[in-house]
């Protein structure tokens, strides 16, 4: 497979800033990820840098202004990761709904940061958990997800509550901020933002077809929704003939998603291959993967690894997609979007959607998404998950325990995790 000549991330230095200073710091913090052109490329995010302005602004869907003060490397390479934070976090509210790639008339106090994301609470949902919480919102309120587990409740312009969120037991603090409460118009919000999710997908298709042209396509299936969204983007580009969707099961799986696999396959006429990765069979002797030790993760990645060779028997050009998204964690944003995986090419669409953009695209179209998500999950993995949050882990104990209880590991886990 050829080298890829397309870059989904492109820079434009204007006149008042060097743009050797920007080559360089291009070179040094991002490698040959991002791209150093004289205009904006219509199929890619662009992040103009100049030092003729007093403010960051949105100049299109896909290109965002951005004012730099010092022109050193480290400066640079700071604008560059606040304008791709920028492009896919800001939003405005307008009368009834959110409009993304909008900075007209942000919500209150909203912040943009690379670590930050957003997405919505569907109320049809996820009001059982907001009147546990003694938390209340206008419908389907805005979530905007910060450091240290801070999540901060929009209805409409207002923040209505903040949740505080832990690593740790299963303790979520609550707090009530306002009583102003707006509602927000699904239906609208989809309608209102089809032409961004529209430019998004363009983008990631351009970056496929950037790619070559491979033997086989195959998608790394965990069962969530980042991972369905690139499985429907691969379908609708390469045709369900070269494209495969790989699932491991670590055997402490929840049993929901088991039968979600099952129903999307059903959904696309498609058969997922399903491995199995011995995480259940190694925790007697390893104990509970923790976040400093992943044990488990090595054992995917090595289930899938030896199926993805497995066909590589068979076809010579493999390209692997993932769901990598920026906003999940500091590791995955410092990846390229593209990188080499000996015998074959990884690579991650969707880079730089927000949850908000996947939420929309499967919305737009009407795409089956697993249940934990209406239940509030954020991410998915298994149900002795080092990476569960406390409200993952409270809503096991609320919504899931009797369906958990007789599975392997999940008792001891939750002992583990409430102190018992």
């Amino acid at each position: 497979m050829v080298e890829a000549k397309y870059w989904m991330f492109n820079v434009v230095a204007d006149k008042t800033v060097d743009s050797n200073i920007v080559r360089r710091s291009i070179a040094r913090f991002f490698g040959k990820w991002i791209h150093l052109s004289h205009s904006p490329n219509p199929s890619a995010y662009n992040v103009l840098i100049t030092q003729d302005c007093a403010e960051a602004g949105i100049v299109s869907i896909n290109t965002v202004k951005i004012c730099l003060t010092r022109q050193t490397e480290f400066n640079i390479a700071k604008a560059i990761e606040y304008g791709r934070a920028y492009l896919r976090q800001i939003l405005s509210w307008n009368k009834n709904t959110y409009i993304l790639a909008s900075d007209e008339n942000p919500p209150e106090k909203y912040g943009i940061h690379p670590a930050f994301d957003v997405y919505i609470w569907e109320s049809k949902h996820m009001d059982w958990l907001l009147n546990t919480l003694k938390i209340k919102t206008g419908k389907n309120p805005l979530i905007h997800k910060r450091f240290g587990g801070e999540h901060y409740i929009y209805s409409g312009p207002r923040i209505t509550g903040l949740l505080k969120i832990s690593d740790d037991n299963i303790d979520i603090y609550a707090e009530q901020l306002s009583s102003q409460l707006y509602d927000n118009d699904l239906d609208e919000l989809v309608k209102t933002n089809k032409r961004v999710i529209e430019k998004y997908v363009a983008i990631s298709r351009e970056f496929l077809g950037s790619l070559g042209e491979p033997d086989r396509v195959i998608i790394s299936f965990s069962g969530g929704k980042d991972s369905l969204v690139v499985l429907d983007l691969a379908l609708k580009h390469y045709g369900r003939e070269i494209v495969e969707a790989i699932y491991v099961d670590t055997g402490v799986d929840f049993p929901i998603t088991h039968k979600y696999i099952d129903l999307v396959e059903d959904y696309y006429g498609i058969t997922i291959r399903r491995v199995r990765a011995r995480v259940a069979e190694n925790i007697a002797r390893r104990g509970f993967p923790t976040r400093s030790n992943r044990w488990c993760t090595i054992l995917k990645s090595r289930a899938f690894k030896e199926e993805v060779l497995r066909i590589k028997e068979k076809h010579k050009k493999i390209l692997v997609l993932v769901g990598d998204r920026d906003t999940e964690s500091e590791a995955r944003a410092r990846k390229p979007p593209v990188r080499k995986r000996g015998e074959y090419l990884e690579a991650a669409p969707i880079k730089q959607w927000a949850t908000l953009h996947v939420q929309l695209y499967i919305w737009i179209n009407k795409l089956p998404m697993n249940p934990l998500y209406t239940m509030g999950f954020y991410r998915l993995g298994c149900y002795i998950c080092p990476a569960l949050t406390s409200l993952e882990r409270f809503i096991m104990i609320k919504k899931l325990r009797e369906t958990l209880s007789s599975k392997p590991w999940f008792k001891e886990y939750m002992d583990t995790v409430t102190g018992r």
